[in-house]
């Protein structure tokens, strides 16, 4: 039993984790094979959010990966473990990225808060996680100005009254709780000063989620759009008091690039997998090559995908560790920005240089719809897409000249 549970991982995955995160990246990968992956295809073909997967997660305790150790959970991210969470978006990634993104949305969710909550908020939420509830953050709006918020929170007696339209809702049909970024009702002050981190239950009255998201690829995040029509919400469920995040946007913002570019090595990993499996079983060889797998053109271009992949993971799981010495050494915050940064650079390329260049390793009849492997690629485009990566190319730069 015990060389079962370690044939999960690599000789180099025990070699460089410590044991807690071996046994969540067993326990995760276990899921990926038996659970995740075996329905990713539907999901994907069917455009239907992943609720056995879910599910699946949830039966495992994953829900809770955020939360503190203290409270009863994984102790990952936020003043915790930084490297677990990207191990385990990488994984789940390389299965079904629709739920890695779900998953990934949620534990923002669960981080905001143990950020700004109080000890009264962290204990309900927290138990909520606990429970196996998921949340998520709905932040953008179909303006005109990307950032600009029109969802507004009016001061009601016991708490507030909330009107607002989010897009790309990302988990939004499986979700119980949100945080729905806002602003206060009043006229005076920026933005900044006006914005508000309330969370929503998505069952409240006056909420409504419309799972109207069409995507070529990431099919299955329910990534649509949700309303609240004088929704009330509880003083007690919006964290901390206008502009508080603003105390936290600078880590949220770094994690983001993280946890996005582990998922996007996680969605190559799984390509590279799949051509992997397709060149040993179903390839064809060309004449006078006893099999594909002899191929020295098709060892060639799997050596030199391996490398990339290699190369992109390292680069990810180094701005991983990197993150979690972001509060307690300021001094080192311009150079893990620069850390997240290159990470997602090299990943978005890595993500989108795999999935395509594997069909080129299995060859034609890989490309036909009944092997679903060009789900890989549609899935990197769309993810891909998240916060233009040549915003980072150039803070990288900026950064680079002014420390040169």
């Amino acid at each position: 039993m015990l060389g079962e549970k370690k044939s999960l991982l690599a000789p180099e995955e025990l070699w460089e984790l410590t044991p807690e995160q071996q046994e969540t990246l067993r326990r995760v990968r276990r899921l990926g094979i038996e659970a995740v992956g075996p329905t990713a295809e539907r999901t994907d073909r069917e455009a239907v959010y992943p609720f056995e997967a879910i599910a699946a997660l949830r039966a495992e305790g994953l829900p809770a990966l955020s939360v503190p150790l203290s409270y009863g959970g994984g102790g990952a991210g936020y003043r915790g473990d930084s490297l677990l969470l990207p191990l385990v978006l990488m994984e789940l990634a390389s299965w079904c990225s629709s739920t890695a993104q779900v998953f990934a949305l949620h534990n923002t969710g669960v981080q905001l808060v143990h950020a700004m909550g109080d000890e009264d908020q962290r204990r309900f939420f927290f138990a909520e996680a606990l429970q196996g509830h998921l949340f998520g953050s709905f932040g953008s709006e179909a303006n005109a100005d990307r950032s600009a918020l029109s969802s507004v929170l009016a001061p009601v007696e016991g708490g507030y009254a909330l009107n607002g339209r989010k897009i790309f809702a990302t988990g939004s049909p499986g979700a119980k709780w949100a945080f729905w970024r806002s602003v206060i009702a009043r006229t005076e002050g920026s933005q900044d000063d006006r914005y508000m981190m309330p969370i929503v239950r998505l069952d409240a009255a006056g909420v409504e989620v419309i799972d109207d998201w069409d995507g070529i690829g990431q099919r299955g995040t329910g990534s649509g759009t949700v309303e609240a029509r004088d929704v009330f919400i509880p003083a007690a469920h919006v964290m901390g008091g206008p502009g508080s995040y603003g105390e936290h946007a600078d880590y949220f913002a770094t994690q983001f690039h993280v946890n996005f570019a582990a998922q996007f090595v996680g969605m190559a990993q799984g390509a590279y997998r799949e051509a992997l499996r397709y060149v040993k079983e179903q390839a064809r060889p060309w004449p006078g090559v006893p099999s594909a797998a002899e191929d020295p053109y098709i060892r060639l271009r799997l050596g030199d995908l391996s490398a990339r992949l290699a190369g992109a993971r390292e680069l990810v799981l180094r701005a991983a560790r990197m993150l979690g010495s972001f509060e307690s050494r300021p001094e080192l915050r311009d150079g893990i920005r620069a850390a997240a940064s290159r990470a997602k650079i090299v990943s978005t390329e890595t993500a989108l240089a795999v999935t395509n260049e594997v069909f080129q390793v299995m060859g034609a009849r890989a490309a036909t719809r009944k092997h679903a492997i060009d789900r890989y690629y549609r899935n990197a485009r769309t993810l891909t897409l998240h916060d233009p990566v040549d915003r980072q190319r150039e803070a990288v730069g900026r950064s680079e000249l002014a420390n040169a």
